[in-house]
């Protein structure tokens, strides 16, 4: 009996003080504090947009948008006359098989560090590139050739692990 009359004085007193506190507490304190974080937040957000990379942004996205039409047809061609190149990837190297090539290249772009791409040159009817020359991870495979006075355009994701 004697625990209980010492917790309900107990609690009153302090229910005193917390409405004191809230009576120092009106809107208009609440309204700029709440204005003040949600400007904060805001702020931080600008900041670390800005420190962010642009690697997602292409720069030649005008002259990619006009050309199109060639890719499409490039696309197309592969597509057509079954040429897409065997792309191959074991423990040491990635070996990429064409059909037919008189000249040609292949790019590999990095999504997530764009200082990371880089582009082969092919004269014979293989490539073979060691696999410790490219990063692991997720690479975007592009290779541009030209044979027969056809020229095609293949695109694939690999994965290096």
């Amino acid at each position: 009996m004697v625990m209980v009359l010492f917790i309900s004085e107990y609690s009153a007193i302090n229910s005193n003080k917390n409405k004191n506190k809230i009576k120092n507490m009106n809107w208009g304190k609440g309204i700029i504090l709440g204005l003040a974080a949600f400007m904060t937040f805001v702020i931080v957000l600008v900041v670390m947009m800005f420190k962010s990379s642009d690697d997602s942004y292409d720069k030649d996205y005008y002259e990619k948008g006009l050309n199109y039409d060639k890719v499409y047809e490039q696309k197309k061609n592969v597509l057509d006359d079954k040429a897409a190149p065997a792309v191959h990837i074991n423990a040491e190297f990635i070996v990429i098989d064409f059909l037919e090539l008189e000249s040609g290249k292949v790019e590999f772009f990095r999504p997530s560090d764009n200082r990371l791409d880089k582009t082969f040159q092919v004269n014979g009817k293989q490539l073979k590139l060691p696999l410790s020359e490219l990063a692991k991870g997720e690479w975007k495979l592009i290779a541009e050739w030209s044979s027969k006075g056809k020229s095609y355009l293949y695109e694939k994701n690999v994965f290096i692990e």
